[in-house]
């Protein structure tokens, strides 16, 4: 035996009203996380090497350095390897929205940027 049940039109309303808030906090989330450009900013005794914006990566490649190897993928960077003998930046891992990998003994750091979009940045 089947049991149905009936929703009077006020339950439906409000059915309707957390529906909608749902479907906007997740349009809210999806938009927040594609609004700006993650760029990583290298560099080599204390010196700006490369800048590279991760959105637009679209295929893995590596960055040799004097004792250091970085590793770029698409929406994300790493210390792929270091000829330093505490090996620290290459344990530190991915870095895909925010941080710094710091190698001490080669001097080299690489740090996440935000950046806006082209249409935030002329608008000022």
């Amino acid at each position: 035996m089947k049991r149905t049940i009936k929703l009077s039109p006020s339950n439906k309303r409000w059915i309707a009203v957390f529906a909608a808030l749902l479907v906007c906090c997740i349009l809210s989330i999806i938009l927040i996380q594609n609004i700006g450009g993650r760029t990583a900013v290298i560099y080599k005794d204390g010196r700006e090497i490369a800048r590279v914006d991760l959105s637009r990566v679209t295929e893995s490649y590596t960055i040799p350095l004097d004792g250091n190897v970085i590793l770029v993928e698409p929406g994300s960077i790493r210390m792929q390897s270091a000829d330093c003998p505490d090996q620290i930046c290459v344990h530190q891992g991915m870095l895909h929205d925010a941080g710094r990998i710091v190698c001490l003994p080669n001097r080299v750091l690489i740090e996440m940027q935000h950046t806006k979009d082209a249409a935030d940045a002329k608008a000022g």
